[in-house]
């Protein structure tokens, strides 16, 4: 026997429904609501323990849609006290409701019952929320922010190449990478090629470090002749786009630090791998979550968006297929960057593709075609905690 509780996550109130799963005996006839405060905590608590204590049954399995933040604090109060506890993804819930009823309504007190009968008819796919998808779930949104702090990161580089290039067009010629230190060094010292024309070569030099494909004269020449036209608002700009790249750096920096220290902890495994880093790992273990999910690689596939979509209607059959992209982006982002690396170094892979490559397909085919094998390892090596070279590709 066992106690079975459907929690309805809401930002302001939760609703439970508890029944024992082999008697149908439920602990109230309809839902009933707790704040989302420690007190509606601990009353959830006091019933669970009290319909235990009524029907002497002591096994009790939670279960709740996984609703962002809202679920978080719930959840963390329900695994210190020792219970078992199922996110469940909403569509399949959903999916529960609609086939119930052809019309079936929507409530906060028939979602709880939902839920629970989820899990009855669900038994034998409970998987308990644990500390281990704790810090997948802390890697998913770490790696998820540095993603987008990165496209800022794009965006603020291109507006200082936007500035330079009005102001100072000659100046990209002289650096290989504009956002070198010593380069922006030289533009916040000299954020207008008058101002870096009068400037003294000695100072100029000792703003120059590591490789430069000028002198300090030769820079100071180029800002005398210059093209570029001389705007002391562009050169105001230029500064507070400087000190904003540097900042967004510094950002990118404190995530990359916080994403190795998870990785190296819980997953360093998938650095065995060839093409994979903290921060590929970081993306690749939060976006999968909780491995023992996926019945198998297949599914870890059709998950990530890569499995090709297959269209037939009586004789006709597509000849082209495409990948459904109906999973994560942030998934197949770092299974691309990946794929790129992993048939250049690694000689399985490489064997992989050249063989793709004889059959005719595309560069980018065949990409799609390492990014699924790449998947089937990371498969393998999340559900055995082996390494890469133990494992056969």
């Amino acid at each position: 026997t066992m106690i079975i509780v459907g929690i309805d996550i809401a930002s302001q109130k939760h609703d439970y429904f508890m029944l024992q799963k082999e008697t149908g005996v439920v602990f109230s006839s309809s839902s009933i609501t707790i704040p989302n405060t420690l007190n509606g905590y601990k009353k959830l608590h006091k019933d669970i323990q009290s319909f235990c204590g009524a029907t002497s049954d002591y096994t009790v399995r939670i279960g709740l849609e996984s609703t962002g933040i809202y679920s978080t604090n719930i959840t963390t109060f329900l695994v210190s006290e020792g219970y078992e506890v199922m996110m469940i993804n909403p569509i399949l819930t959903n999916m529960v409701r609609k086939a119930s009823k052809v019309h079936c309504p929507k409530n906060d007190n028939l979602d709880s019952q939902t839920i629970c009968k989820y899990l009855v008819d669900n038994m034998g796919s409970f998987s308990p929320y644990t500390s281990t998808l704790y810090h997948t779930l802390a890697l998913k949104s770490l790696s998820r922010k540095r993603f987008y702090i990165v496209d800022e990161l794009r965006k603020a580089k291109l507006n200082v190449y936007k500035l330079v290039h009005l102001m100072f067009p000659e100046f990209e010629s002289f650096f290989s990478n504009i956002y070198v230190l010593s380069a922006l060094s030289i533009l916040k010292e000299y954020p207008s090629p008058q101002k870096l024309a009068k400037a003294h070569a000695n100072k100029v030099s000792a703003l120059i470090h590591g490789r430069c494909k000028c002198s300090a004269l030769e820079l100071i020449d180029a800002a005398k002749n210059t093209a570029g036209i001389k705007s002391d608002y562009d050169s105001f700009q230029l500064i507070d786009a400087i000190e904003e790249l540097e900042h967004i750096q510094k950002r990118v920096e404190k995530y990359d630090v916080q994403i190795e220290n998870y990785v190296k902890q819980h997953f360093p495994n998938l650095l065995t791998i060839p093409g994979v880093g903290y921060i590929t790992a970081g993306l690749i273990a939060g976006e999968i979550g909780d491995i023992n999910r996926f019945h198998s690689a297949d599914f870890l596939v059709s998950f990530a968006g890569i499995d090709c979509t297959v269209y037939e209607s009586g004789n006709y059959k597509a000849k082209h297929t495409i990948p459904s992209k109906k999973g994560s982006k942030y998934l197949r982002y770092a299974l691309f960057q990946v794929a790129r690396i992993a048939w250049q170094w690694d000689p399985v892979f490489k064997d992989y593709y050249l063989k793709k490559q004889s059959e005719g397909k595309h560069f980018y085919v065949i990409l799609g075609h390492i990014q699924k094998k790449l998947l089937r390892v990371i498969y393998s090596l999340m559900k055995s905690g082996l390494n890469y070279k133990v494992i056969s590709a």
